[in-house]
């Protein structure tokens, strides 16, 4: 039998349909995105998710990591060799510390520095399939990491996941960040998702005497002024955050007290 186009259309039909039907049970989604590579935005999303889970709700948070050729949020979630589960019509996630759900490309691959090399299409389609297939269960936030820029892949989330709550940008505040940040924001607009707000990461360092020094500039008036959306949280430059937390807890659950893990939660009780 042929394969045509009617059926194409067909079966994108009807992926369509199930996407619709998977997100329909998610309360709130929101996308997470950066105007460029570099800034961390994976370890931002994988805190964020944290954080929401650490609000009182431990095992309703979803992480999907769309970030195909750069797949990073499985280990800032100390998440290392884990594999996707299939059952008889659905696909499940992964867990990790306070049973975050997590779905990423990293699962799929046979060895961590194995690449991805994929072309547009295919790449929407991974994402659109995943999106049909895998059951999340009872959750109440979705975060999707999305790759740098705006290109397929976001078109793909955007135009496929129905009623995405908002948008978070991570950026740092470095000149050409800033530059970049003006290009997602406008294309939440023109998706018509709102922008929640930015989230600069590397703002400034910690002396240990307690003064900031803004390396790059204090940039939070500048963000607000000229982008009209509010800067979210500062986070500073450290170690810690940096390397993934492999094999220990993630930095904001072994210091709940410090002024990071406020600042993850302040933004995670603002999307609850």
């Amino acid at each position: 039998m042929s394969w045509t186009s009617k059926d194409r259309l067909a079966q994108e039909a009807m992926l369509r349909r199930k996407v619709l039907l998977k997100s329909q049970k998610i309360k709130k989604k929101y996308v997470i995105m950066s105007g460029k590579g570099g800034v961390g935005k994976s370890m931002v999303t994988a805190n964020l998710a944290i954080a929401l889970a650490m609000n009182g709700l431990d095992g309703r948070i979803g992480v999907l990591d769309t970030d195909i050729h750069g797949a990073n949020v499985p280990l800032y979630l100390g998440i290392k060799d884990a594999r996707l589960t299939a059952g008889k019509d659905a696909i499940y996630p992964a867990e990790g510390v306070l049973g975050v759900k997590v779905v990423s490309m990293s699962f799929l691959l046979n060895k961590i520095d194995q690449p991805v090399v994929w072309r547009g299409p295919l790449k929407i389609k991974f994402v659109r399939d995943i999106m049909a297939e895998v059951d999340w269960g009872d959750i109440d936030v979705l975060l999707i990491d999305t790759p740098p820029g705006t290109g397929d892949e976001l078109q793909g989330i955007t135009q496929n996941i129905n009623r995405i709550d908002g948008g978070i940008l991570v950026t740092t505040p470095a000149d050409l960040s800033l530059h970049l940040l003006k290009r997602s924001i406008n294309f939440l607009k023109k998706m018509n998702i709102k922008p929640v707000g930015v989230i600069e990461n590397m703002s400034y360092i910690e002396c240990p005497d307690g003064k900031k020094v803004f390396v790059f500039g204090n940039k939070k008036d500048e963000i607000e002024k000229e982008l009209g959306i509010p800067v979210l949280a500062r986070i500073p430059m450290m170690k810690e955050l940096a390397v993934p937390p492999l094999g220990k807890k993630p930095f904001i659950l072994d210091n709940p007290d410090s002024m990071v893990a406020k600042s993850f939660l302040d933004v995670a009780e603002l999307l609850l």
